[in-house]
Order: C-alpha cells, then sequence, then structure tokens
C-alpha cells in the first residue's frame, strides 16, 4: 500500500477536560483517494466551503460519521492534556508523536490543513528537526493545504470532532470507526 495522511485538528471544549488538544490523522491508500474525495465532497451542503464539525447539528454529524466508516481509511489520533500549555505547545507535543507514527505506517505524504504561514513554517520545523535527530525518515513529506481545497481534510476534522465529543459523553459518533482507530498520548 502507498499511504497518504490527512491531518487536522481539535481544542475540545474546555468544561469536558480542560487543556485538551487532538491531532487526527486519516491514512488512505493512494488509490482509494479520488473515491474517497468525491464521497466526501459530496456531503457538502450548498454554500459550505467545507466540511467543519462544529458547523453541524447532531443528524449531519451521524451522517458524516456513518459515512466516514464506510471509507478505506485508517485513523491515528493523538491527545494530549496541558492546562498550562498554550496551543502551539500542545500542538506541537501531539505532531512530534504523530510523525514517527506516520512514517513507521509507510506514510511518505503528509497533508495538514493550512494555517498562517507563520504556523505552518512551526511544523515544518518540528519535522525538520526530527529530521536531524532521525526520529522520521528523510521520505516524509509534509504539505499544507486550504481545508476547502481537498475534500479529505474533512476527514480528520470530523475524526478530532467525534474525539471531542467522546470526551463530551457522546461517544456513538467515534464508535462507528472505533475498530480502524488507533489512539496515542502526546
Amino acid at each position: 500500500m502507498s499511504w497518504c495522511a490527512y491531518v487536522d485538528e481539535s481544542e475540545p471544549d474546555p468544561r469536558f477536560g480542560p487543556g485538551a488538544y487532538v491531532l487526527a490523522a486519516a491514512l488512505i491508500d493512494q488509490v482509494d483517494q479520488e473515491a474517497a474525495r468525491v464521497t466526501m465532497a459530496a456531503l457538502r451542503l450548498r454554500g459550505q466551503r467545507k466540511l467543519h464539525w462544529h458547523d453541524e447539528d447532531a443528524p449531519r454529524r451521524k451522517l458524516l460519521t456513518d459515512t466516514i466508516a464506510g471509507l478505506p481509511v485508517l485513523h491515528l489520533i493523538v491527545v494530549t492534556v496541558d492546562v498550562h500549555a498554550r496551543s502551539e505547545r500542545r500542538r506541537r507535543l501531539c505532531l512530534a508523536r504523530l510523525l514517527p507514527e506516520l512514517d513507521q505506517h509507510g506514510v511518505r505524504e503528509v497533508y495538514i490543513e493550512a494555517r498562517e504561514t507563520k504556523q505552518n513554517g512551526r511544523d515544518l520545523q518540528i519535522l525538520a528537526a526530527m529530521r536531524a535527530r532521525r526520529e522520521v525518515g528523510s521520505e516524509l513529506r509534509v504539505y499544507h493545504q486550504p481545508g476547502p481545497q481537498d475534500p479529505l481534510l474533512w476527514v480528520p476534522d470530523v475524526v478530532a470532532g467525534a474525539v471531542g465529543a467522546q470526551r463530551a459523553g457522546e461517544p456513538a459518533y467515534l464508535e462507528r470507526f472505533a475498530s480502524l482507530t488507533t489512539f496515542y498520548d502526546a
């Protein structure tokens, strides 16, 4: 298999675990990407630029998680909880835990939802430092893409949102694809 990973983050509602940061990766074989992309794009409502967990109501969330459960995708989820650390610090911890896992799974291309240029640069600095320490191989590449540009970026958004819902006492969403999910602590 030739895996690619699509990555997005979430900071769940602090009422249900302050200081939590979730980084979700959806691993999909290159041969399955286009069909999965079409499936996800078909879920977009009129006027929506992209799917976003926080913009959806309960019936739509169920539809999204049911659809994702039917895709040929593996999910790697890294969670860190630190009430004293800023978001960027928690993101770095999660990314430092996720990238070696992706490398070990044979992923060579990682697509992360783009943020501000400076923040994207920090992600690349983490990758460079990990390469220098030989924690990941030189073949692993990270690309930043705007969320509306690729429907496959919506998959980890929904998965990360389902993790947040589980933390808030709504486990049904995450249970839909639990058998395809691996959790890691950062």
